[in-house]
This record gives structure tokens, sequence and C-alpha cells, in this order.
């Protein structure tokens, strides 16, 4: 061979490197680091458990607070819908009083300024 090619297999003292011997790793034992670098099962189970049980919380507390707030919501507008009913009723009322009893109408027409007696008389032009 060539001292070109010496270089990149002899290591310098003689001797090559495919005739030396190789170190051997030591290789840890593979179960006891694998027993070192993994949790108990139960750890897991725990944690995926209560990452669930907190979204099921959080979930239906939500919607616990919106049935609140909208029942709330009904009973208010259920109130005003009766109020509001009440108040039609009134006036419904007052429309067939106005319509009906010569009295209201009478005290409503002198508070409008109007004398329903005066106008009551029409004359009427005789023929000669």
């Amino acid at each position: 061979m060539s001292k070109a090619a010496n270089i990149y297999w002899d290591s310098g003292n003689g001797v090559s490197a495919a005739s030396r011997p190789t170190r051997r790793r030591r290789r840890p034992d593979t179960a006891r680091a694998h027993k070192r670098n993994v949790a108990p099962w139960w750890i897991s189970f725990t944690i995926v458990t209560s990452i669930f049980v907190m979204l099921t919380v959080s979930i239906n507390y939500r919607a616990l607070t919106e049935v609140q707030t909208e029942a709330e919501k009904n009973q208010r507008l259920d109130l005003q819908l009766q109020s509001l009913k009440d108040e039609n009723l009134a006036l419904q009322e007052e429309i067939h009083t106005l319509k009906t009893d010569p009295r209201v109408i009478e005290r409503e027409a002198k508070r409008m300024g109007l004398d329903l007696r005066q106008e009551a008389i029409v004359s009427v032009p005789a023929n000669r």
C-alpha cells in the first residue's frame, strides 16, 4: 500500500486499525434502565382520570349557569307578559265603556272641550 492509504488504515504506530482490538461499550441493563424511566401505571391513570373529571365538571358547571340565567330570564319575561296582558284587558274594557256608556262618552267629550247637548240640537230650516 501507499503511504497515503496507510494514513487511513494505520494508527501511526504501525498497527492497523483493523487489527487493533475494539473496545466494547458497556451497555446498561435495559430492563433496569427501563424501570427507572417508567412511572407506575397508576400515576398516568390518575392523571388522565383527573383531567377527564376536571373537563366534565367545568362543562357541566357552565351548562348549569346558562340554564339558571335562562330560567331567570324566562321568569322576568313571564312577569312582563302577564303585566302586558293585564294592561291589554284594562284597555279593552275602557274601549268597551267608551263605546257603550253614554255618561262616559259625555265625560270624555267635556274633557276635550266639546258640548254634546248643543251639538245634539240641530236646527232644520222650515219650508214656508
